[in-house]
This record gives C-alpha cells, structure tokens and sequence, in this order.
C-alpha cells in the first residue's frame, strides 16, 4: 500500500513538474515576442471574438528573428495562447464578456389591451391639451381651432368604437411586438453565434477558419512593382483575403509550424 501510494505521489509531482515547464516556457515565448500577459490576453480574445488576429504588437520581434526563431516564436505563442484559453482566468474573462454582451428581450407594459387603453388616453390627452390652447387664440383662429378639434373627437370616437378599427389597432400593436420579438431572437442567435456557452466551440471554430484559409498559400508566389508598393503577378492572389496574405509574408515554414500546432490543438479540444 505504501508502495503504491509513493508511486501516485511520484506521477502526481511529475505531472506538475510537466505543467510547470509548460509554463515557463509559455512565458518565455511572450517575452521573447516582447508582450507581457495582458497584451497576449487581449490579442488571443480579440482574435477569437472578431477572427482578426492584430500581431502589431509583436511583429517587429517577429521580423528581428531569424527563420528558425520565427518558428519557436509561433510555436511558443500558440503553446502560450492554448495553455491560455484552458486557464480560469480566461474562462472568467470570457464569462465576462458574454454576459456583457448579451442581448435584452423586449419590454412591453402590461397586454395589448393595456396599450391600446394607454393609446386612448394618449389621443385624449392630445385634445385636451389643444383645448386648453383655445383660450390663447384670436377669435378667427379659435373657430377654426374648434373645427379642427370636434373632427379629431369624432375620428378618435370612430377608432375607439368601430370594430374594423378597433381590430386594426390590435393587429398593428401584435405585429409590432411579434416583430421585436423576432428582432430579439435575432440578436440572441448572432450573440450565440459570437459568444457559445462553451468557449471551445469558437476556439475550434477560428482554429478552423485559420487552417482554412492557410492551406492554399503560394509561397511560391512571385511579386512585382506597383508605384512604391508590390502587387502579386498573378492578380488572382490580389483577390485574397488580408489573411492569406500575411500568411504568405510569414513564410513557408512559420505556416506549417502553425499549422501542425493548431490541428492539434483543435485535436486536443
């Protein structure tokens, strides 16, 4: 037994002396990238909520270091970021900013017959309100005023008491909130879609997106003069995205490194 519990005591401190490794090598690819952890924090959630990756806090380390260094660099960087997304810290964080995010339903007061009764009283309040206004006016303007009042009182009694009306006005109050309901309902699946319950799903999802987009750049590609810039000679590669073409700035070999660490991460998720 004691034999046995020695045994599991061994594997225990070797498992941390492992994660504990991991660690410090994670933190070391930061600093040699030369971000700290906030920094890296906010490119990894920026990266997974929009699926825009901004590296111009990193991209001048980047270019100092030589070919092989720029593979370690993207190998510590995507190490750091899995070890990252698996922390509390992150799980919190982005606990945080779905629930932020999160759309509010719609607020009706009372039924539909109570706003219906509100927009009687409403229309009432109008005509009372141009009567008191009456007393203000010459006499010419006061007879026309008068006119134009008892036309309103009799419109507002025919919408009050005729049937098709009275139906009309109940429609247009269901249709207006069956359409900020469904206007919710909207805004709850794109929030889903933006911010899942489950972290992973969005990891998987821009993990994704990455090696689709990288599996076909022409690191072959040759460029050409355009003014002070440099166009693709083939204007198809012109057409690509943003992406597809940082990727083929990066290098053939940073790519692949990127690549074997995201599809086994996306694996491991």
């Amino acid at each position: 037994m004691r034999r046995q519990t020695g045994v599991k005591v061994l594997v225990s401190l070797a498992l941390a002396a492992c994660a504990w490794a991991g660690v410090i090598l994670a933190q070391s690819a930061l600093a040699n990238l030369g971000v700290n952890e906030p920094t890296a924090a906010q490119m990894v959630e920026g990266w997974l909520d929009t699926g825009y990756l901004d590296v111009s806090a990193v991209a001048k380390s980047f270019k100092a270091a030589v070919p092989t260094g720029r593979v370690a660099l993207v190998k510590g960087a995507m190490g750091w970021a899995k070890t990252y997304t698996e922390s509390a810290a992150f799980k919190a964080e982005y606990e945080k900013r779905r629930q932020a995010d999160m759309p509010a339903p719609p607020k009706f007061d009372g039924t539909v017959d109570n706003e219906l009764a509100r927009q009687r009283a409403e229309r009432q309040k109008n005509v009372e309100e141009m009567k008191k206004g009456l007393a203000q006016l010459t006499p010419e303007m006061r007879k026309s005023m008068e006119a134009a009042i008892k036309e309103i009182e009799a419109s507002n009694q025919k919408t009050d008491t005729d049937p098709k009306k009275v139906a009309m006005s109940r429609q247009m109050v269901e249709l207006q909130r069956a359409g900020e309901q469904e206007a919710y309902q909207k805004r709850l699946e794109a929030h889903e879609k933006r911010f899942p319950t489950n972290p992973k799903t969005v990891i998987a999802r821009r993990l994704q997106e990455f090696l689709d987009v990288s599996k076909d750049v022409d690191f072959d590609a040759k460029l050409v003069p355009a003014g002070s810039k440099m166009r693709f000679a083939d204007p198809r590669y012109e057409e690509k995205p943003s992406e597809w073409k940082l990727y083929y700035r990066a290098g053939r070999d940073v790519v692949a490194a990127a690549r074997e660490a995201a599809q086994a991460w996306l694996k491991a998720l």
